[in-house]
């Protein structure tokens, strides 16, 4: 009998362990599903937190893969990553998505650009030029280049208009003229530098008609306006400060900001990658973004910074170190925010210019 017993208390002590074995991978994959729908929900509330956040953990990665029909942070399609840097403080160096095409990138068709509406005012360019400085602002004596023109002003998209001087149309593809466009925002800017003792070029080349006499089209505008910018560094070996003014496609919400009670077109400065030098662009560049945020907050919506793969991703940044597009409203802007807004720049420019390291 004895041997039976042996026997049976072996069959036993297998058949517990059997059952110890399917009890532990029981436990086992109680446990991986706990952990995975914990890793879940902290990477749900992190989104939540912060819904505008470009980078989650590989982790988080395959559950936006697997939850992708039922997420809102991965419906939009056609969009891009982009860093927005601004001035005020860290948190908002964050990745966005920004929808295509994208504020400068918009490519209207030349047909369209060629074709001029009629005006809400004949003499808009008066209008433009007769808006005065405030009373405060007198001509540096101290401070002054001496009739040296160190500021470079042009527009590679010359005929950027704005829709309040526009007939017929509320559309911001319809926001393009030959006269009233955002070169009287460079003739202001330019004004209101040298009224602080900055010597500033403008140049309001009409880069349209150029394309369209060479038989080019808009996709050509960077490199008719780095021709310019060029032809103007040789010319003038006292130019330092190289700035493409535009003006955003955005609506008004978007492009306006209330300031002491008066309205001012928003900034937005772009810095393209797609060259080996695009940081010292990016230096210049926040030293302007920062006294702005000190001096007008929120008047700056801060820098976008662009590769090619976004654009133009150069935008003949790579000619000078101190080179940026800056958009300075939108198609709703009035002359009397572009105004405000171009005298506030050049506060910051002249103030940067006199007191940078050089």
């Amino acid at each position: 009998m004895f041997p039976k017993v042996k026997k049976y208390t072996k069959k036993k002590k297998k058949s517990i362990l059997i059952v110890l074995l399917y009890l532990a991978i029981i436990l086992f994959f109680i446990w991986l599903l706990v952990v995975l729908l914990l890793s879940y929900y902290l990477w749900h509330d992190e989104i939540k937190e912060n819904p505008l956040l470009g980078k989650v953990n590989s982790f988080s990665n395959f559950y936006m893969e697997t939850l992708k029909d039922s997420s809102d942070f991965l419906k939009p399609l056609g969009e891009t990553d982009v860093t927005l840097k601004g001035a005020s403080n860290e948190k908002d160096n964050v990745k966005i998505r920004m929808k295509q095409p994208d504020r400068d990138e918009f490519k209207p068709a030349m047909k369209d650009l060629l074709k001029d509406r009629d005006l809400t005012f004949k003499n808009i360019d008066a209008i433009f030029e007769n808006m005065k400085s405030p009373k405060e602002i007198t001509k540096d004596s101290i401070h002054s280049t001496f009739g040296r023109d160190v500021i470079y002003i042009y527009h590679t998209h010359n005929r950027e208009s704005f829709l309040p001087y526009l007939k017929g149309t509320d559309k911001p593809e319809d926001a393009y003229h030959s006269k009233a466009n955002i070169t009287l925002v460079g003739d202001m800017l330019g004004r209101a530098l040298e009224r602080r003792g900055v010597g500033a070029k403008v140049d309001s080349a009409d880069i349209v008609q150029e394309l369209s006499l060479k038989g080019l089209d808009f996709n050509s505008s960077y490199q008719l306006s780095g021709e310019q910018v060029r032809s103007a560094r040789a010319e003038n070996k006292d130019l330092e400060i190289f700035l493409d003014i535009h003006r955003d496609s955005l609506r008004k919400d978007s492009t306006t900001k209330k300031m002491n009670g008066e309205s001012f077109a928003r900034l937005l400065f772009v810095i393209g990658t797609g060259h080996e030098n695009y940081e010292s662009n990016l230096l210049f560049t926040e030293g302007l973004d920062k006294l702005l945020a000190a001096r007008y907050p929120g008047l700056s919506k801060g820098i976008i910074i662009k590769d090619s793969s976004q654009g133009n991703g150069v935008y003949n940044q790579d000619l000078s170190p101190n080179s940026v597009i800056v958009e300075i409203g939108g198609v709703d802007n009035t002359v009397e925010e572009l105004h405000r807004t171009t005298e506030a720049l050049a506060d910051v420019l002249s103030d940067y210019y006199w007191h940078r390291e050089k």
